[in-house]
Parts: structure tokens; C-alpha cells; sequence
């Protein structure tokens, strides 16, 4: 059985199509022409920034320190007005991001780290609690029930593990958000890019083609 010739389009027979129109465009145009008919578009890549510290000024790496540093304020603050002064001291970072939005790509990118850093150390850490404190709970009366059928032997104490898990989180995450935040804000204070983890890249994107590159 041969294959109908007619159902797949030949290369030549691409080409000729274009044959009209190769007299008129330049050669560029013609490729674009030619990729846009038979070519699947392809999604485009968004590559993050670089952020070159070779010409950072005074300024930009004492602000960009300010802003990693800003968390001891949070913490802080927020140990010794029992989390009073957090609901501010949290954009601080934020604050200086916009000051510096048209000035700095440096600023604005540690600016944008500190600030997402300590929304992670305060707010999320609240949430978790909250929620996994009342998951948590809820977990362990099931399974203190359980014990009237014999399950619970085994869920009373691998849900307590779990609750020590949860909590060791909650406690650590706020220590973990400081230590990185005092080695962030020297390490810039001494002209060094300083990248956190997983958050330096999803805030390198945003920058580079997400909603922090909009225009304004």
C-alpha cells in the first residue's frame, strides 16, 4: 500500500508556496514567514537576569544590606511587642523595593528576597501553625478513637511524631529566615550577590518576565 502523497505536505512543496512572496521579502523575513506557516510556535523562555555586582555603588549594597537586615526588626520587633510591630516591619524590604524600582535591578531584586523571606517567617509560619496545629488535632482525636478498635496502638503514637515534626518546623523556620537574612545582608554589604534558596529563583523570573517586569 503506498501512502497518499497528498496527505503530508512535501518540504519542496513548502517552499514553493514561499517561492511567491522570496522575490519581495528579505531572507529573515522569509524564515520568519516560512517557521510562523509550518512550524508549532514555541513557548517562550523567560531567562532571569543577571545581577552583576562589579559596579554596585555604596548606595545600592547599603540598601540592598538594609533590606536583608530588615528581618531583625521583624523578629525582633516581633518577640518583644508580641508581633505588634511585624504587620509593618515585614514591607520594609518591600518599601525599598519601590524606591529603588527604577534604579537598581541589584536593590530590587535582595529587596524582593528579603521581603518574600520574611512574609515566609512570619505569615507562613502563623498559617502553619494555624492550620496544621487544627489538622494536627483533629488527626489525633481519630486516632485516640481509634484505640477502641485496636488502630490507634499504632496512630496515637506516629501522629505524635508528626505533631513534634510540625512543631520543630514552626520553631526552626523563623531561625532558618533569620541566619539566612544576617548572611544575605553582610554578603551584600560586601558587594557579593547573595541568592536564597528557591526564592532567589522564583524572584529572578518574576523580574525578568513575570508580574514584578511590569511596567510602571
Amino acid at each position: 500500500m503506498t501512502e497518499d502523497s497528498t496527505s503530508v505536505p512535501d518540504h519542496n512543496d513548502r517552499v514553493s508556496r514561499l517561492s511567491a512572496v522570496s522575490q519581495s521579502l528579505p531572507d529573515e523575513e522569509l524564515v520568519h514567514e516560512y517557521e510562523a506557516r509550518y512550524q508549532e510556535p514555541l513557548k517562550r523562555k523567560v531567562r532571569p537576569r543577571s545581577y552583576s555586582t562589579m559596579n554596585v555603588s555604596d548606595e545600592e549594597k547599603l540598601w540592598a544590606s538594609i533590606a536583608h537586615a530588615s528581618i531583625w526588626i521583624t523578629m525582633l520587633g516581633g518577640l518583644f511587642t508580641v508581633g505588634f510591630v511585624v504587620p509593618v516591619s515585614i514591607f520594609i524590604p518591600l518599601v525599598i523595593y519601590f524606591l529603588f524600582r527604577k534604579k537598581s535591578d541589584y536593590v530590587v531584586f535582595h529587596a524582593m528576597q528579603a521581603f518574600v523571606l520574611q512574609v515566609i517567617g512570619t505569615i507562613g509560619v502563623l498559617v502553619l501553625a494555624l492550620v496544621g496545629g487544627v489538622a494536627w488535632t483533629l488527626g489525633m482525636v481519630i486516632a485516640l478513637l481509634a484505640v477502641f478498635v485496636l488502630a490507634g496502638i499504632v496512630l496515637v503514637p506516629l501522629w505524635a511524631i508528626v505533631g513534634i515534626i510540625l512543631a520543630l518546623v514552626i520553631f526552626l523556620t523563623p531561625l532558618a529566615a533569620l541566619l539566612f537574612g544576617t548572611i544575605a545582608a553582610v554578603e551584600t554589604y560586601n558587594r557579593r550577590d547573595y541568592r536564597y534558596p528557591f526564592i532567589s529563583r522564583w524572584i529572578d523570573r518574576q523580574l525578568a518576565g513575570g508580574f514584578l517586569n511590569s511596567p510602571g
